[in-house]
């Protein structure tokens, strides 16, 4: 999910031989701001942007599927000159049609365009859980035991991670491709009742490992040019101490040994002749009101690992000692400036979504009332810049919205805001979830 360089597709695409292509134009209403961030002032100031795009995208059940002959073979919705958007693409899963809690069709991997143009890459039994890119083409992690490549050549290829006799898939946790092209997966598997933590280069199994102590690692990885995957992730020491912990190559290295803590996301910085510098999303502290909050960490091409936490601040109208917790769940690395995405845990407003731009807190509006809607999240799932404004994604639930026949519940949706503009994708879909943006450099 992470450094990437993105995907530019050809311009349209269209039905063909067992594709599914839909456009599915998301409403472009832009909402005020109904949250005060002291902080915010000093930092912001751009606009939101439109950007010329160009659609893309394929449905393949299988193999490689060659979208040639579907440009040759007549056009679909995504013709419209509103899907024309090639720059900045969200992975995620949708069941893409409106349906009862009953009869609802198998959930699709997703991608779409921040005109809201959505593309079926294909079924899959488990979804999508991240995504990375390189060299214009999308590669994304399905948990069935998979992985998906969405070609600059316009063919969509559904790969096999393959399993060694003895060990059986449990879970598929995150995806990297290096800046040669190697495609790293990392997951969970199983051996004699056992889970371990795994990673495959190019689909071929390369490690299992685990810890003598309750443990895991987050949906995400990261891998150099020299081969070295990094997994972020914790193990617990004791009931009063758990280590934020980042496994390179498999050999856990920790990045706190106080307190509790957890590392959620890696991403590889510039790269050196010595090694990589390596940036780690998560959260550290006491696990008391105020204690745990969202941090980062550089590991430094020598090993050398330095933190920085965000501090507390006055979030959703509410004093900062109303904060009792806040928690990184991706990071970005634009420049030199580091950019995580999360939220705060505030008394009666519960998870309250931002970002943060350095240690500086900024939040991202919702339609809903937190402190009245207990049932209503907003949880940011992934973050990048857009021309230099911040994108960010994630899942969104508003219980005040009924839409099911029975009108007892509202739909998790995925959403992305743009400069903290909020977006819903897919308004037509049942649910759907955003697992990773992607934005061409």
């Amino acid at each position: 999910m992470k450094k990437l360089k993105f995907l530019f597709f050809p311009t349209i695409l269209a039905l063909a031989f067992g594709l599914m292509l839909s456009c599915s134009k998301s409403s472009e209403d832009n909402f005020n701001e109904t949250v005060a961030d002291t902080n915010d002032a000093i930092n912001d100031g751009v606009a939101n942007t439109n950007d010329n795009l160009e659609d893309i995208l394929e449905d393949n059940n299988d193999t490689a599927v060659d979208l040639e002959n579907a440009l040759n073979g007549g056009g679909g919705s995504s013709n419209s000159s509103s899907c024309n958007n090639s720059k900045a693409f969200i992975v995620g899963n949708a069941v893409t049609e409106k349906c009862s809690r009953t009869d609802c069709p198998v959930s699709k991997i997703v991608i779409w365009d921040l005109d809201g143009c959505m593309t079926v890459v294909g079924e899959s039994v488990m979804g999508a859980v991240d995504a990375a890119s390189h060299n214009n083409s999308i590669y994304i992690a399905d948990d069935a035991g998979f992985y998906w490549i969405v070609g600059a050549d316009n063919k969509i290829e559904k790969k096999q991670i393959n399993y060694p006799s003895g060990y059986k898939n449990s879970e598929i946790t995150g995806i990297s491709v290096n800046s040669i092209g190697d495609v790293y997966v990392a997951g969970i598997v199983v051996q004699n009742k056992k889970e371990l933590t795994a990673y495959w280069k190019n689909g071929e199994l390369v490690k299992t490992f685990s810890e003598n102590a309750d443990w895991y690692s987050e949906k995400h990885v990261a891998a150099d040019s020299k081969g070295k995957v990094y997994i972020p992730g914790w193990r617990m020491k004791n009931h009063s101490v758990t280590y934020s912990a980042l496994w390179i190559n498999g050999i856990r290295k920790n990045l706190s040994t106080t307190h509790d803590g957890e590392a959620t996301d890696a991403v590889i910085g510039s790269e050196t002749a010595s090694g990589s510098n390596v940036w780690i999303s998560g959260a550290h502290g006491p696990y008391t009101r105020g204690g745990t909050l969202a941090a980062y960490w550089r590991r430094k091409p020598n090993g050398q690992t330095n933190q920085t936490k965000v501090t507390k601040v006055r979030t959703y109208n509410s004093p900062k000692n109303w904060v009792y917790s806040s928690r990184a769940s991706s990071i970005f690395i634009g420049g030199s400036t580091v950019y995580m995405a999360g939220v705060v845990n505030v008394i009666n407003a519960g998870d309250v979504p931002v970002y943060w731009k350095t240690k500086v807190q900024h939040e991202l509006p919702v339609e809903f009332d937190l402190n009245t809607c207990d049932y209503c999240k907003a949880d940011p799932t992934d973050i990048s810049l857009l021309d230099g404004k911040v994108l960010v994604v994630g899942d969104y639930y508003d219980a005040n919205d009924k839409v099911d026949s029975y009108y007892t519940h509202g739909e998790n949706k995925a959403v992305y805001w743009l400069d903290k503009k909020l977006h819903k994708l897919c308004e037509s879909c049942g649910s759907s979830y955003a697992v990773a943006v992607l934005v061409m450099e």
